[in-house]
């Protein structure tokens, strides 16, 4: 008779065994795709670096914004501002609207990053920069 399956972990690690051997077989069987796509190069053309490839950059969500929503913030900001600010100035206003009094360096460099994409994509449409590229302070168009 065959001895019945006996587990001795929490209900917690059995599931994380299990987790972890399904992606390992992912992740085995991505490993083998991608041999075969690096082999059908080298056929098609054989002085091609593969090496040369560069792996596909996935973007970063922000912690604390969601999609549309940094641009909308800056802009509130930037309605109650007496004159123009610059980005560091938007990103702490920001985060004082979401609730972060004391951002840590690396939030305010988030919520930093988000105001210049931002920013930088409605130049000339929504906002316009004053000074050089550098230094430069936002301020809503007229």
């Amino acid at each position: 008779m065959p001895h019945a399956f006996k587990t001795t972990h929490s209900p917690l690690m059995y599931g994380l065994i299990k987790l972890h051997s399904r992606l390992d077989a992912d992740l085995q069987k991505q490993k083998k795709n991608l041999e075969h796509v690096r082999a059908v190069i080298k056929i098609v053309s054989p002085d091609f670096d593969v090496s040369s490839i560069k792996p596909k950059r996935t973007n970063q969500l922000s912690p604390f914004f969601k999609r549309g929503e940094a641009f909308l913030l800056a802009l509130d900001v930037l309605r109650e501002a007496i004159e123009p600010l610059r980005p560091m100035e938007i990103a702490v206003a920001m985060l004082a609207k979401k609730g972060v009094s004391k951002p840590t360096a690396m939030e305010r460099r988030a919520a930093w990053n988000a105001v210049k994409n931002t920013m930088d994509r409605y130049a000339g449409k929504a906002v316009r920069s004053i000074g050089h590229q550098h230094a430069r302070r936002w301020s809503i168009c007229p």
